[in-house]
Parts: C-alpha cells; sequence; structure tokens
C-alpha cells in the first residue's frame, strides 16, 4: 500500500471517529457485509473520506486505506498496543489484565516476551522460579491463529506449557458447542484453554 503522507491532525480526526462507530457497532462480532456497509459509510462520510481524500488521490483508496492501516491495527489499539492506541475512547483489557484475571493476580507478563499476530507473551508465576509459560490470546473466531504458535513449538520438541486465553464477550458469548471444541483442540494439542469474560 501506498504510504500516504496523512497530517496527524487528520489521521488523529479519522481514527478517532472510525474507531468510536467501529465500538458502537461491535466491530468484533460484525459479519462481513455489515462491515462493508460501515467502510461504505467511512468513505462517504465528509468527516472521514472527506477528510482523507486530499492526502490519498482518489476515493478508491479510501476504504484500502482505512481497512489495511486503523482497522487493521483495531483489535491490537483496543488492547493499548500500536501508534493508534492513543485513539480508543473504550479500551479493552490488556495482555496483562487477562493473565491477572484468568490465572490470578499473582501471575505477570515477563517484559519484553510480548508478541502480536496473535497477541501473546511468556508468562510466570511472580516470584517463583517455576518454568515459564506461553500465554496466548483473542477471539474465538481466531481460535486456528491462537493454537498455531503451539503447535509450531510442538513440532520442534518445545515442551513450555501453553494457555490459550479465550475471550468471551458478555455480548456474544462463546457457545456450549465451541467450547466443547475447544477442550478436544486442547487435549490433541496438549494445551490448556481458559476464558477470559469480557464486559
Amino acid at each position: 500500500m501506498t504510504d500516504y503522507k496523512i497530517p496527524l491532525a487528520v489521521e488523529k480526526a479519522v481514527v478517532t471517529r472510525i474507531y468510536a462507530q467501529a465500538d458502537e457497532a461491535q466491530w468484533p462480532h460484525l459479519q462481513d457485509a455489515d462491515r462493508t456497509r460501515l467502510y461504505r459509510d467511512w468513505t462517504e462520510d465528509p468527516e472521514i473520506g472527506g477528510r482523507l481524500l486530499a492526502f490519498v488521490g482518489q476515493q478508491a483508496n479510501i476504504r484500502p486505506w482505512l481497512k489495511d492501516c486503523p482497522m487493521k491495527e483495531y483489535e491490537r489499539a483496543r488492547r493499548g498496543e500500536g501508534k493508534y492506541a492513543k485513539y480508543v475512547r473504550r479500551p479493552a483489557a490488556t495482555l496483562e489484565q487477562m493473565v491477572a484475571k484468568t490465572l490470578g493476580p499473582g501471575w505477570e507478563v515477563i517484559p519484553g516476551t510480548t508478541r502480536q499476530k496473535p497477541m501473546r507473551a511468556r508468562i510466570r508465576e511472580a516470584e517463583t522460579e517455576d518454568e515459564e509459560q506461553h500465554f496466548v490470546a483473542g477471539t474465538a473466531a481466531n481460535l486456528k491463529h491462537l493454537v498455531w504458535p503451539a503447535v509450531l513449538d510442538r513440532s520442534t520438541g518445545e515442551t513450555w506449557p501453553w494457555i490459550i486465553c479465550i475471550v468471551d464477550p458478555f455480548r456474544a458469548p462463546v457457545s456450549p458447542e465451541q467450547r466443547q471444541e475447544h477442550r478436544r483442540v486442547a487435549q490433541f494439542l496438549g494445551v490448556r484453554v481458559v476464558y477470559f469474560n469480557e464486559m
């Protein structure tokens, strides 16, 4: 994608606006058709597409920029990660908060181990010499992406324990059928699945 020279003030106004609307629309739970409609609305909105037009060259470039830049980073930004995090009005739980909530306040993320795509880190029980563990978090819809790092680890003989944290939103809870599927996958891979209830 072309690296457009969008002024910081314009980027801030646009991203703040689309993030607020994405939050209101419950973006993580939208079907593709609903996301397409939002992209169309944003492209035609004078406060979004209208502000970007002068910097992206033509209207056809607005949606790709929205999709490949701010919305590609939306989930990370909600969790306090990346350059767009400062534009989120209602942040979601951070990885550290998910670890503490699912495993207890005595657990910590080891500094310098956080990775993205999927969001993960090495963790340990504070003030112990216990073995480190891997912790990866995301939605049930992204289960295949959450287990892939564990699969790669297992394929090389790595034996550190893996904890797969499924974000279980209050507005769209994980179904009993999905939980059963998660249990089968966890048993097959030799990992642990936990659920983070998010309001």
